[in-house]
This record gives structure tokens, sequence and C-alpha cells, in this order.
């Protein structure tokens, strides 16, 4: 009898009771699993606890890319002794005979993947104007699908099995594709059928309506905003399928769904109005149609903006030139290796050098990456050695909500070539405990924890501020990893030069797995360049009418650090912007004016490296690109509300404004990959525009925040010892 193994793939401790009901599912079947595997995706919380709660089954991380593909293909490798492999959702259950009706059709030789039946289980009742046709939204089987056991072309990836062999011969899930923690994204099952039946033609994958699974569905998932975001999701995946395996076998049975299933639907709806006196039969009809228009936009779109090849990972590498350069190895788990790397070249604390390399692999030798060395622009010289004393230097990280990043950066600011002499974290309007616990468990003693509970990043930097006694203060942000010289980097300008108020460094990226996290850090322009520069309003002003306030060519608000009384003296951060605010971002910049404006001298210093995560998913993509012009235009809005004079000087500079953002000479324009899609670069200009009327509001609540409170509702930073 062949052995069989389920996988189960988890990411989010809020899911955890689920997770438990999911395992719960599988040890009571009738035909007991071989093995069972939960991979945790890059949460070493949810990993520990997992462990510690489930001894008696196999608990694996994800040693793979961050997401489902990658903690799938974890699961698979783990499984390898195992001749069938079923993969549940971390969010469902399977009913008592599930495996035994999965395991069933594996008698016929022909038959390499079976899939089952998913229900919803709705968070009370199905909100009355969702259709049965669009189930596929919140992972369930949806009219249209077989109702007895029938071939199909893939199953739901909640409920499906498969040979070990087709993924000895196909290799994993494809890690471009799939969801990424919260993001709607979806197809790789899809993709994964069509390449196993490409390998083997004759072979069948069945759908057995009897091997059934129970989906939860979050009260989430039931509002049309996600409704709409997941179709659109779903036609941008769908285009990334064709691209990669071909429009004719991949719309096959979209082609009879569109055609048949979805007209019935809305014919169906209509008539329940009279019929049946079904008021929300008119609804249904409505969002069938939404939904298709949704999802057919969105992959036209996708198709249409500019041609996208198949996306590879770039690896990123880390060098030092004074020591024997390695070979770096291009492979990676799963089926896309690497396509190139990006490489920072330093000599100890000092950058050198960014390359960037497409190769083909498998290894790119020394000789190779030398060469490329030498074909970069002229290496900056080393640093000499610093001479000025020594102060006190306070680190400054505001948070919300993400324990798991805010742990691997603390951990490597506790692994700093020179020790922070405090350390404060602002909880700003948490949802849960689980950033104090973070602290009080692991960090008890070396981190002080202030919890600020009004939204809105400058507010938060302002509450880490005033607690704070060292004149030296590093700002960073929780989705970082500093480098080792972070700390003396960042500090030693403002320990050389007492007229220095402020202080960006570098900004390099973490990981560059998706093909949203290179959109993000070209987009972005987070790095600066490797040379050090200076900033004020006299000697070191740049011969640019645009001088002081394109304050993003200081550098960013994940990496800067301030003179604290410098800061205190031109009013610290507006309140009234950065991310939790109407105004979406900005603090950072108005800040760097306003040391600048000052009369303070602002440094960038690149030794100052930290490696940023960007975002995986591009689902979160427009909106991330609307926040960034929409954080601009608050900047911009704001320095008018504070001076009105200055709207003339802005207005004057308005037309060099268009040229450094979209001229045919603009660095922000070149620096786009040519796949960066169009509409992105235009929901940051309305972006913009909306920062005007975002500010205003923002300012009005900020105003209100502000206003003394008294009795137990007052709302102030509450200090905790942990």
């Amino acid at each position: 009898m062949s052995s069989i193994a389920v996988v189960i793939c988890a990411y989010s401790n809020e899911r955890r009771p689920q997770l438990g009901d999911a395992i719960d599912s599988v040890l009571k079947q009738t035909l007991r699993a071989d093995r069972l595997i939960v991979v945790i995706d890059h949460n070493d919380d949810l990993l520990r606890e997992m462990r510690r709660s489930y001894a008696g089954i196999e608990v694996v991380a994800n040693d793979g890319a961050r997401g489902l593909s990658g903690a799938r293909n974890t699961g698979v490798r783990t499984a390898a002794s195992c001749d069938i492999i079923a993969f549940l959702d971390d969010d469902a259950v399977a009913e008592a005979n599930w495996l035994e009706r999965l395991a069933l059709h594996y008698a016929v030789p022909q038959v390499i993947g079976v899939g089952g039946k998913v229900l919803p289980l709705w968070p009370g009742k199905r909100p009355r104007w969702f259709p049965e046709e669009f189930q596929w939204v919140v992972g369930c089987s949806y009219k249209g699908l077989p109702n007895a056991l029938s071939p199909v072309r893939n199953p739901i990836g909640c409920n499906m099995s498969f040979r070990r062999t087709v993924f000895d011969a196909v290799g994993g899930f494809r890690e471009g594709l799939g969801r990424s923690g919260q993001d709607a994204a979806g197809c790789e099952e899809t993709e994964f059928c069509i390449r196993a039946r490409r390998h083997f033609p004759t072979a069948v994958i069945l759908c057995d309506p009897q091997a059934v699974v129970h989906h939860n569905v979050t009260a989430e998932r039931t509002r049309w905003a996600y409704f709409r975001r997941r179709c659109q999701a779903e036609g941008r995946s769908k285009n990334a399928v064709v691209e990669i395996a071909g429009a004719e076998e991949k719309l096959g049975a979209e082609r009879a769904y569109v055609t048949r299933t979805l007209p019935a639907g809305v014919v169906r709806g209509l008539t329940d109005m009279v019929t049946r006196l079904d008021p929300s039969g008119p609804m249904r009809a409505f969002t069938i149609v939404a939904g298709f228009m949704f999802t057919t936009a969105a992959y036209l779109a996708a198709k249409f903006s500019r041609h996208v090849s198949p996306f590879r990972p770039v690896k990123i590498v880390d060098v030092d030139y004074t020591k024997p350069l390695p070979a770096i190895d291009l492979t990676r788990p799963g089926d896309v290796s690497y396509g190139g790397i990006f490489c920072l070249v330093r000599s100890g604390a000092q950058p050198l050098a960014i390359v960037e390399l497409q190769h083909s692999g498998p290894v790119i030798e020394p000789a190779d990456l030398l060469l490329e060395i030498g074909a970069a622009r002229s290496l900056p010289s080393v640093a000499a050695c610093r001479t000025a004393a020594l102060e006190r230097v306070a680190v400054v990280i505001a948070t919300r909500d993400r324990a798991e990043s805010l742990d691997r950066c603390l951990a490597s600011l506790f692994d700093q070539t020179r020790a922070p002499d405090e350390v404060l974290v602002v909880d700003n309007a948490p949802a849960s405990t689980a950033t104090v616990d973070l602290i009080s468990t692991r960090y008890r003693g070396r981190v002080h924890y202030v919890l600020e509970p009004t939204p809105g990043l400058g507010r938060a930097h302002n509450t880490g501020l005033r607690y704070v006694s060292s004149d030296i203060v590093l700002f960073t942000d929780d989705d970082v990893v500093l480098d080792q010289h972070w700390v003396e980097a960042m500090a030693a300008p403002m320990e050389e030069d007492k007229a220095v108020g402020c202080v960006t460094g570098l900004i390099l990226p973490a990981e560059l797995e998706t093909r949203a996290q290179v959109w993000t850090e070209r987009h972005g322009g987070f790095g600066k360049g490797l040379q050090r520069r200076v900033f004020d309003l006299e000697a070191n002003r740049p011969r640019s009418m645009l001088f002081p306030f394109t304050a993003g060519q200081f550098g960013s608000g994940a990496n800067m650090a301030f003179r604290a009384s410098a800061l205190r003296r031109v009013g610290g951060f507006d309140a009234a912007l950065g991310a939790g605010t109407v105004a979406r971002g900005g603090d950072d910049l108005a800040a760097f004016f306003a040391i600048v404006n000052g009369g303070f001298r602002l440094v960038y210093q690149p030794q100052g490296i930290i490696w940023h995560h960007h975002r995986r998913g591009e689902e979160g993509m427009r909106r991330q690109a609307y926040c960034y012009g929409m954080g601009l235009g608050a900047y911009l809005t704001k320095i008018v509300v504070d001076e009105p004079r200055r709207a003339l000087r802005l207005a004057a500079a308005f037309p060099a404004g268009i040229l450094h953002m979209a001229g045919p000479t603009s660095q922000k324009t070149a620096r786009l990959p040519s796949d960066y899609p169009l509409r992105l670069v235009w929901m940051e200009r309305l972006g913009i525009l909306a920062g005007v009327p975002g500010y205003l509001r923002s300012l009005a609540k900020r105003r209100r925040d502000d206003r003394p409170q008294t009795g137990i509702d007052a709302r102030r930073p509450a200090e905790r010892e942990v």
C-alpha cells in the first residue's frame, strides 16, 4: 500500500487556533497518515510554539523563499520518503474519510493527482450578495465544478494531493507565484499541474467531491473590498501563468466558466427575485458581472501595460574586497535558480561598490566577480580613522504588530561593533500584546518599552525622543537588519561636527526574491549612493532651485539619526505625518527639511548601512505607490501651511519639479525597470494630489488628539519597565 504524508503550511500567529484544528482533523482520519508535516513560513515564534505543543509530529521551518509555494516545497522535500503527498491549509478542517477518499484513486497508475471539495465555513451566514460562482475568491469550491468524480485540470490548493514522483519529475511549485503573507495572489497549483500534464501527457488529475474539507472564511474576506482585490489578483496571476505556460493550455477551463457558468449565474440571480421573491438575487447577478470585469481588467492591464518576462530572483551578496573573493552559488530551493546578484563590495565598514550582475549560473566564479568590480565606477577611498570623543547614543524603533521582524532587527542591533547606550521600542497603537511579550521574554533589561496609543509614525518618534536622555538619537524601522557598523557610523558625523543636526545612511535590499521587491527597490530610490555628502544652506548648498524642497535626496526615514537638541529646536516630527495617519507618510521628509532650513548641517553617511525587507507581494504595490505620493504631497503642503510665503518659491520651482519627476532626464524615471507597471507611476502621481487634502485632514485630527484630556480616557504614552 502507498505511504502518504500530509503537509500543512502556516505563517500567522493569528491562525494558531485554526492550525490546531487542522492538525487534529488529520490525526483523526480513518486512514492514518504515515507522516504529518507542519511547515512554518519564516515565523520563529510560531515555530517554537508548535514544536512545544505538538512534540509527536514533524514541525519544520520553511527553508525556501517566504510564501506558500516555498513552504509547500519544503514540505515536499521533507516528505521525500512517502509515495503520496497531500496538502491541507492551516485554516481548514478535513472530514474523517478525507485521506481515505484521496488515497483510493491512486490504485490507478494513470492518476497523478487527486483533489476534493472545499466547503466554506462562513463567520455567521453567507453574505447575501456573494454568489456561489465566485466561492474561489475565498478558496472554496464554486458552482461550475463537477459534482461527481471527474478529471480536472487542477485541484483547489486547500485540498489536493500528488504522487511524489511528479515532484521528482517536474520540480516544485513555482515560487514567483502564490501567496506570500496577506497578499491575494494565487495560481501556483494551476501552473504546477500544467507542467505535470505536459510531462505526463496520458496522466489524469481527479476531483472527488466526497473528499471534503471545510475552509474557514474570515470576516475580512466577506467584504466587498476583499472581493475586488482578490479578483484583481486572480487576473494578474492568470496573466503570469499565461506568460509561463502559454494561453492555449491555460484558458480552456476558464473559457467554459466564462461562457456557461457565469451567464447562468446572472440569469439565476435575476430570476430568483421573481420566482423566489429574493431581493438579493440582482445583487448576486451584479457581483458576478463586477467580479468578471475586475478579473478581466486586471488580466488585460498586466498583459498590455508592458511585456513581462519570466522573473528570476536576485541573490543578495555582501563581500569584503580585502579578503579572497568567494564563488557565488546561484542555486536555490525550488525550481527557479537565481538570475544574478546584487552585491555590496566593501572594505570593512566602508562600502566601495554595488555590483548588479545577471548570470545564468550555476556559479559565479571569483574571477568573473572581480571583473565586474573592476568595471564598476571608481571606488571611494576608505575613510580615515576618527579621533572625535564618543557621546551617548540612543536607538529608537517604532513598531506595530510585527514582533517577528522586530526580533530580527533587535538581534542585529545587539550585534554591533559599538553598543548603543539606550534602546527604546515605541509600540504604536498595537492590536495585540506580541511586542511587549517579545520585549519582556527576550530583551528584558536591555530594551525600554513605551506604549504610544495614538497611531502615527511621527507621533511615535516624538514619543521615543521624549523618553531618551542621549543627545544622539538613531531611528530605524522594525523591518530592517542593521549592519554591524551601523551605530558607530551613524553617530560619527555628529560627534565630529557639532553643527551636524541629522545623519542619514545607506539602505540596501535584504532580499530580492520577488518581482515586487525589485520594483520597490528601483522605485523607492533608497540607496543614495556610496559617496559621503553634506547639505546646508551655505557652503554645501546644491545649485538647484528645488533645494531644499526635494528632501527625498537627503535620505529615508528607515535609516536616520538626529542630534536631539537640534530636532527639538525645530519642533520635532510632525504628528500629522507618517504611516498610520491620514497623510500616510512624509514625516521623515519634513524633519530633514526642518533641520536644513533651521541652519543645521545634514550628512549622508554611506557607511551607515541597513538591509531593508521590502514587501514580497505585488498585491499591495498599488496602495504603496499611492501612499508614497501622498506622503510627498502632504509634506509639501505642510511646509506651505507652516510658512505660506513658501508657496511662491514652490510655484517658481514647479516646472523644475515636473522635470525632476517625469522629464526625459529624470533619475526617478530612469531607475525604474522596464517591466515596472505604468499604473503604479500614475497612482503615485495621483497620491501627490491627494496629499494636499490628506495633510489638512490629518492636521485637524492631530489638533483634536492634542487637546488636553482628563480622566481615565486621557490618551498618553504608557511607559513600562520590561
